[in-house]
Parts: structure tokens; C-alpha cells; sequence
């Protein structure tokens, strides 16, 4: 297949997705669930259609997230995985090669744009709140890892894998053994051409059996999911320490000089709570020798987007991203559609006075362009 068309995905015949709720999809951005196993997955009706729609040249509506982001001029998963993941060739169309498998939605981390579906710190939280917001998710606390025949089936679906993704809940938190005895599976493969990536919240540092046997494949990419710094990480990432954080962002970077096949890569999730701050932590990435962040548009939940940002506020801050890296962004921003500012008022209110934090005091200038839509 040529990889070149402008609108072709290679993921609903080599990708899978499995959230940490346990649903199947074609990968982490497509918006529906397609099945809850593996085998009512590839008999999946929609996925037939999703690959039809791509071999006629059209755009799926459960890919809309790419969409928006190539829309706007960023790079999509899409793209990103024909630029990277496959080395620019396209693979063959003959079985499982990128797989996002969790190993549960295990996680310390309650982040402001999370919910109990990745995280079970946010299990608690949504029993506690749900009197106040009757409508929070409340979902149950997975541990895939101790599935041994769910962990079996999937890698028995794979041809010539080229990438096994670990997101999460947090990857290091739990499970350690059952993860190693997984890794060690994995390396008798031909782990020379098989990457790892990895998202952490930078909470917990692998111990150094992890280290060890990433030597064996091809490459490593330890990706840190940062939200902000500071007072701001702290908010967004509750109830995680910065300084703890910082240690052991810069000890990454320590040990990733020790192995050649690891790499390290930042994701930084634009939502609300960040898009003002993106020039400053631009620049903080840069001052920290970390490399350039991967900013990824929120989409869900809606009231977090800057979708729902009104639109005075919108355009003010756009005028704040003049950087050519943070141009399309400020575009995109203009692109206001929504309604929800309301539900992230009460949200922040509400979740606020249960932890014990203020997002005023914590976001000082962006809270004075949105303080009259707060009382409004």
C-alpha cells in the first residue's frame, strides 16, 4: 500500500489499542469501541468499514482526532507513525505490528484530566465526588497483568511486530513481574527490530532490571508526560511532588546517555489548564536539554478542551503562541466551537474545594482572562 496517500492509515489492519478498560481498537485515537476481546475485534464490522473508507480515499469518522490535528497543521498519529514507526515504509498488511496494551489502568496519579477509566487513584476520587457531580465516571480497577492468558492471546495475534506500546495508568507502579517475564517473552523475538515506547508520569523511576533488558531491542522511547512545572504540575498531575518529579526527569537523562538504543521524548497534552502557559514551557523543555514536546490537542473530556474556551479568551491567548512551533496551535484555538466553559467552571469548583486547591491562585493570569465567565 502507498504510504504517500493523504489519507491512508496502515492501523485497522496492523494496529490494536487496548485501553485500560479493556476495549479493542484500531489504535488510541480512534474514537469507538470496536469489541471487548480479541477474536469479536477482528470480526468487527466497523473495522471492515474503517479500511474500506481508507482504500476508497476518505476519512473515517472514528479518526476525526487526526483529522482535527492535521487540520490544524499538526502532526498526526497517522502521520507520525508512517515518520517514525515504520521507518517510512509502509508494513505489510499481514497481522498485529503496533499494539498499545496497558497492563492495567493501576495508577497514583488522579490528573485534572483523567478519569477512573486510566486511573484507579481516580476510582476513589469519583466515589467521593459523584454526589457533587453526578455524572463522573466511576470504572473499575484493572490489572491485566495478572491475565497471563489475555497477555498470551494478543502477542499470538502479531506477524513481524514492530512496535509494543506500554501507556497506562503508570507503567513502573505494579506488576513488576509479570512486566520483566513479559519483556523477557518479547526479547525472544527478533527483539533487534522491535521497539518499546512507554508513557510515564515521572512519578516512579523503572528499576534497573527494566534498564537491563531494554538493551535487547531495537530501540527504547521513554516518553515523560509533563503538564506544566511547578505549582502547575502539581495541579494538573495531583497529587504528585515537582521536586520529586524534577529529580527524576533530570535522572532519565542520566541514564539514558548509558544506552544507546534509549531515547527520551516529552508529551505535553494541551488542554485549558496548559495552552496559555506553551510559550513558557516551551522554553523550559529547551533550558532542561529535553527535547522539543509532543503537544497533543485534548479532545475528551470536552469541557477541558480549549474548545470550550470563550472566544475573547481564545483569542487572547492566541496572540501570546507567535512562535512558528506554536502557529497552528494559535489557529487552532480561533477554531472555537463550544459550549461547555460552564461544566469547566463547576468542575474546577467543585474539584477545587475537595483537594484543596485553587486554580486562581495557581494559573493567575489565565484565571484574570476568565474570571468573569467564572461568575457569570
Amino acid at each position: 500500500m502507498n504510504n504517500t496517500l493523504n489519507t491512508f492509515c496502515s492501523l485497522p489492519w496492523v494496529g490494536l489499542d487496548v485501553s485500560p478498560q479493556g476495549s479493542f481498537k484500531p489504535c488510541c485515537k480512534y474514537s469507538n469501541t470496536l469489541a471487548s476481546n480479541i477474536d469479536d475485534y477482528f470480526a468487527s464490522t466497523e473495522l471492515e468499514s474503517v479500511k474500506q473508507d481508507f482504500l476508497a480515499g476518505k476519512r473515517p469518522e472514528g479518526c476525526a482526532r487526526c483529522w482535527r490535528d492535521e487540520d490544524a497543521g499538526l502532526e498526526s498519529k497517522r502521520q507520525l507513525d508512517f515518520k517514525y514507526t515504520f521507518d517510512s515504509i509502509a508494513p505489510e498488511l499481514d497481522g498485529l505490528k503496533v499494539i498499545s496494551m496497558p497492563f492495567g489502568n493501576t495508577c497514583n496519579l488522579a490528573c485534572r484530566i483523567c478519569s477512573s477509566s486510566a486511573s484507579s487513584r481516580w476510582y476513589t476520587e469519583a466515589l467521593r465526588l459523584r454526589d457533587k457531580i453526578p455524572e463522573i465516571v466511576v470504572r473499575d480497577h484493572k490489572k491485566f497483568y495478572k491475565d497471563q492468558t489475555f497477555m498470551t492471546e494478543i502477542v499470538s495475534r502479531t506477524n513481524n511486530p514492530v512496535l509494543f506500546e506500554f501507556p497506562g495508568g503508570e507503567p513502573f507502579l505494579t506488576g513488576k513481574k509479570e512486566h520483566l517475564s513479559f519483556l523477557h517473552d518479547l526479547s525472544k523475538t527478533d527483539a533487534s527490530n522491535l521497539k518499546l515506547h512507554y508513557v510515564t508520569n515521572t512519578t516512579i523511576m523503572p528499576d534497573t532490571e527494566f534498564w537491563e533488558i531494554w538493551k535487547l531491542f531495537k530501540n527504547v522511547d521513554l516518553q515523560l508526560s509533563i503538564d506544566g512545572i511547578g505549582s502547575h504540575f502539581e495541579y494538573n498531575r495531583w497529587p504528585a511532588n515537582w521536586t520529586q518529579s524534577y529529580k527524576h526527569i533530570k535522572e532519565y537523562q542520566r541514564l539514558q546517555q548509558q544506552y544507546s538504543n534509549i531515547q527520551l521524548s516529552i508529551s505535553h497534552t494541551v488542554s485549558i489548564f496548559t495552552v496559555y502557559y506553551l510559550p513558557e514551557f516551551m522554553t523550559w523543555c529547551e533550558s532542561e536539554g529535553l527535547p522539543e514536546p509532543y503537544l497533543g490537542l485534548l479532545t475528551e473530556p470536552l469541557h477541558y478542551s480549549t474548545k470550550s474556551l470563550p472566544l475573547p479568551v481564545a483569542m487572547a491567548i492566541s496572540e501570546r503562541l507567535t512562535s512558528p512551533k506554536l502557529e497552528k496551535i494559535a489557529r487552532d484555538l480561533l477554531d472555537n466551537n463550544s459550549n461547555d466553559f460552564d461544566k469547566f467552571a463547576n468542575y474546577v469548583t467543585i474539584i477545587d474545594d475537595d483537594r484543596k486547591q485553587n486554580f486562581s491562585s495557581t494559573f493567575p493570569e489565565l484565571y484574570q482572562l476568565l474570571k468573569e465567565y467564572f461568575n457569570a
